[in-house]
């Protein structure tokens, strides 16, 4: 979708929002205010997405101020390794920003409790501009502390030229490999989800699947001994090296992520295939979905509070949400009221089909796992590495699983 067809929609969506509270702006374009909103730049991320997302969010800006010419908004992206070190600035000094998008990983918990963040509290009107299992695993004791922007699903990304489909299991995996297909793995903490669950592994439940996951566990890490093996299967601890692989040649297959899709489309053009990840013995590869998260600051105002909940709202209604879905073509909607023409954008139909098996983390089980994620990738390297075997570092992996906060959700 170009730029012209996105802002026409979002313009005849603005006679609606002076009466529509979810969505709209009622009141505000009478009261003259300013509010700062942060966007966290992940190191990770795709560079070319990245500028593409950030000048998105630009024209939604200059639009929901055109819509209310007496606001202000001031926009700056920072660092994800910078964040903190902004944010203690800004708190101390009594200039906390009012709204920030942040990485899916980022630890809520112990934004709130450096009090840099404060939950919002949303109307059954406004929880409609959300899929309600999204939301759910945002709140913490009781309260909402974020609420959902969009999905970027986790992928497989490979080279037609080399591989005619991606593998559908793990399995294959390691096969193609003996065959000289080289593929690049991910082996940090990041990617143990996507090869766990495969397994049948219930990442989320604590002790009560301890007896089904004993086996599992030890299956798994099996799994990644074998596959390092194998000379043509290289495990690298980054995305970028991921990447570069694929797109210098150097893999012909790698896991992703759908925001990744730019810089490989740039450099593959229609060679690019994508799909869901590959299944293990255990049944389909369930990764932990992301979502980049709209939070709320401390130190706002009754009514900044007020205008950066009505932008949040504008930024996920139904007509931003399927522009941006069909315009970025690397997200998904988070609103739940929209059907995407997934027949004529192939891509979004494989993104869509990839969301369907994801896992869902509370914040607390979010916060263990931020706490606890070196020491799992390291134990997993110990054994990719033959430092350790499987059946020594199984026990480990097991009993962090059942030390884990209970009661995860499927969407």
């Amino acid at each position: 979708m170009g730029q012209s067809r996105l802002l026409a929609m979002v313009l005849a969506l603005s006679g609606l929002l002076t009466g529509c509270g979810s969505s709209g702006t009622t009141g505000i374009s009478e009261l003259g205010s300013s509010i700062t909103v942060l966007a966290e730049l992940s190191s990770k991320a795709d560079p070319i997405e990245q500028a593409r997302v950030q000048e998105l969010l630009q024209r939604e800006i200059k639009e929901f101020k055109r819509i209310n010419p007496r606001l202000s908004i001031r926009f700056r992206a920072i660092p994800s390794d910078r964040l903190e070190q902004e944010l203690n600035y800004r708190t101390q000094r009594g200039l906390g920003p009012d709204l920030l998008l942040l990485e899916s990983n980022r630890d809520l918990i112990n934004l709130q409790e450096k009090v840099y963040i404060s939950p919002v509290v949303l109307s059954n009107q406004e929880q409609s501009n959300f899929r309600s299992t999204y939301l759910g695993q945002l709140r913490y004791r009781g309260q909402q502390l974020a609420v959902p922007f969009v999905v970027i699903p986790a992928l497989a990304c490979f080279d037609r030229r080399q591989l005619p489909q991606s593998p559908q299991t793990l399995a294959a995996i390691i096969r193609l490999g003996q065959q000289n297909h080289s593929f690049g793995l991910n082996s940090s903490s990041d990617g143990l989800d996507e090869v766990m669950s495969g397994f049948g592994i219930e990442l989320f439940h604590g002790k009560t699947a301890s007896s089904t996951n004993n086996n599992q566990v030890l299956n798994a890490l099996q799994w990644y001994r074998e596959a390092n093996l194998q000379p043509h299967i290289s495990f690298v601890d980054n995305d970028e090296e991921l990447r570069q692989g694929l797109i210098a040649g150097r893999f012909e297959w790698i896991p992703c992520y759908s925001g990744w899709l730019p810089s490989l489309q740039k450099a593959l053009g229609t060679n690019l295939g994508i799909a869901i990840l590959p299944a293990g013995p255990g049944g389909p590869s369930k990764p932990l979905v992301r979502t980049p998260l709209w939070v709320f600051g401390a130190q706002s105002s009754t009514r900044q509070r007020q205008i950066a909940k009505e932008f949040v709202m504008f930024t996920t209604n139904v007509v931003n949400q399927r522009g941006m879905a069909l315009e970025l073509g690397t997200v998904l909607p988070v609103n739940p009221s929209i059907e995407l023409p997934l027949k004529a954008y192939p891509t979004l139909a494989v993104m869509d089909a990839a969301i369907k098996n994801v896992t869902l983390t509370t914040l607390e089980q979010k916060h263990f796992l931020l706490q606890n994620a070196k020491k799992a990738g390291a134990w997993v390297n110990q054994v990719i590495t033959g430092v350790q075997s499987p059946s020594a570092v199984a026990p480990k992996i097991q009993a962090l699983f059942e030390a884990m906060p209970t009661t995860g959700s499927q969407p």
